[in-house]
């Protein structure tokens, strides 16, 4: 698992984000609101776990650091299909190996043996993306 680290105001819509231990994705522009006479600057993030499409909303100090997770991108062909998991074949390596079934219901659809899709390993976790 590899991770970086960058300030909260650094946060742009589109960015993926460590929160309590998951990768989430920052899904609206980042709300800042000034610092009061005491305080600090705040950040207001709206944002969905990209496991469990679950949303959430959180608040940071504007110079607080957050963990990056690195997102390894690569490209496979499709084995087999069960009832609960996808085979796999990695383009590179032609390593194979299994993955849950996404819960997108339209990418769940679209998926069929010999198709080339997208997966992302993060967290050392793999998930289809997309179809390529």
């Amino acid at each position: 698992m590899s991770i970086t680290r960058k300030d909260a105001n650094q946060l742009k819509k589109g960015n993926y984000f460590l929160l309590d231990g998951k990768v989430h994705k920052v899904i609206s522009d980042p709300q800042h609101s000034k610092s009061g006479k005491h305080g600090h600057a705040k950040i207001r993030v709206n944002s969905i776990n990209i496991f469990t499409d679950k949303k959430s909303s959180s608040t940071f100090p504007a110079s607080q650091s957050i963990d990056i997770p690195n997102i390894d991108k690569r490209n496979a062909q499709i084995t087999h299909i069960t009832e609960d998991s996808i085979g796999l074949m990695d383009n590179e390596s032609f390593q194979s190996f299994e993955v849950a079934i996404p819960d997108d219901d339209e990418l769940k659809g679209k998926l069929a043996e010999g198709l080339n899709v997208e997966y992302w390993i993060v967290m050392d976790k793999k998930i289809i993306q997309r179809i390529v």
